[in-house]
Parts: structure tokens; sequence; C-alpha cells
């Protein structure tokens, strides 16, 4: 479902990827863990094309996005990929002025020209798949921080991704809403949905991946399954970065 190959991001002279190779396969679910700073938000964002590669390629959903390209090819490009992945973030950035359902539905009317009432039966099945249906009137402002990612997911989903890439999407939640959210995302897991995670969730990193790829100073240092990693790791760097947490 992804493949990235020697794919670099620069911000002008700071080198922030450095020729990072990774497979992700249907159906896995792969946590991005490391430092502060190691890139990982960075690489989940070029991935969804929200940075453009400085260097390499990497395919995604099929859909290729290469240096070599042209500008203009590899826009075309990236739009193609955001068919295919839904992306949640540290913050919910969902529309103020519009209701619960209103967020969920906008890229059905929008972008795939959904009719109304088909939009509002899909957007109310997935607000009820995320615990969230009784909230569909409400406006952002009115739900908790674990509400308003719960609704972000849902509205991830609309699109009905082939992968879905989260940043961080507990870290601006306060600790006794985090659970309301990884257990969404445990259900997704088990619905057998592609997801990449960058999480400091080291518990949930160990429950739900089916592998922890280990990232610092912009490079991927190992990639292993949970338990390898946690309790067995082979290089110094990550056996340095668990005893700190």
């Amino acid at each position: 479902m992804i493949i990235t190959n020697e794919l670099s991001k620069s911000f002008h002279n700071l080198e922030v990827l450095k020729k990072i190779d990774l497979q992700v396969n249907a159906g896995e679910v792969v946590a991005v863990l490391g430092p502060s700073g190691s890139g990982k938000s960075t690489f989940l964002r070029c991935l969804n094309g929200l940075e453009e590669l400085t260097g390499g390629r990497m395919t995604v959903s099929g859909i290729v996005v290469d240096t070599k390209q042209s500008k203009k090819e590899r826009a075309k490009q990236i739009q193609k990929i955001r068919l295919h992945t839904g992306m949640v973030f540290q913050q919910f950035n969902l529309y103020p002025h519009k209701t619960v359902l209103q967020n969920v539905i906008e890229a059905l009317l929008v972008v795939k020209k959904w009719n109304k009432e088909k939009a509002i039966e899909k957007g109310e099945n997935l607000l009820a798949r995320v615990g969230m249906i009784e909230k569909r009137d409400e406006y952002p402002s009115r739900l908790s921080g674990g509400q308003q990612q719960r609704v972000a997911i849902a509205r991830a989903l609309a699109m009905e991704p082939d992968i879905m890439l989260f940043d961080e999407p507990t870290s601006a939640l306060d600790p006794e809403l985090v659970d309301e959210v990884l257990n969404v995302m445990k259900q997704l897991a088990k619905d057998g949905m592609t997801m990449v995670i960058v999480t400091h969730e080291m518990q949930f990193a160990r429950e739900v991946a089916d592998r922890i790829v280990f990232m610092a100073d912009g490079i991927i240092y190992e990639q292993a399954d949970p338990e390898k990693f946690f309790t067995n790791p082979d290089t110094e760097r990550a056996k340095k970065f668990l005893k700190m947490i």
C-alpha cells in the first residue's frame, strides 16, 4: 500500500528526512516511534502531500510521486493520493461553524458530489461507528477533545480511504480522554484498515501495531514486531530511547 524509496525532505539547509525506505502492506498497522524532532510527523505529511519531497519517490495506493516528475505531474498525483488516504492530526481541525454531521459529510458533498440524503446516511453511520451519533447536531466548541478527535476520525473515514494516517492523535488530549480515541483506532485495526500511526502511546503501539518503525535523526534505525522492539531492540539508539521513556 505504501512504498518509499530514498524519500528525503529538507527545509532550507536542514535535512529532516534522510533517504527513508519503507514498505507498508495492505491491512498492516505500523506504529512510528521516536524522540521529538526525529522526522516522524514530516514523514507522514510527505505521504499525504502536505510536504513536498526533496528527493526520492513514493508509491501510495499504487500512485507514484517521484521528484523526477514535473511539478505539475507531482501535484496531479498528490491529488489522486488524497482520494485514497485519510489523515487525522494532533489538532482536530474541525470547522467551528459547522455541526458534527456537517463536518463529516463536507467532503462527500464537495469532493464526491453526493446528494445530501446519501451523504447524511453515510455520515450518521460513521458517527455511530465512532460512538458520536448522539452529538450529530452539536458544534465542535461544545465537545470534549476526545469527542472532537472521534469526529475527525469519522470525517477522515467518510472518503472510504485505503490508508489511514494518524499524526499523534492523542497528544492534545487530557489523559482521561485518550482511551476513547484509542478504542476507535483499535476497532479500525481489527476491521483490517491499513494504518500508519505516529504516537507516543507505547502501550497502545505494543498492543495494536503489527510492526514498530523506530525513527531518530531523520532515519529509520530499526523495524521489528512490537514484542521484539520493546523487549530486545537491536540498536543502541532504540535502547536509549526506551530507557528514557
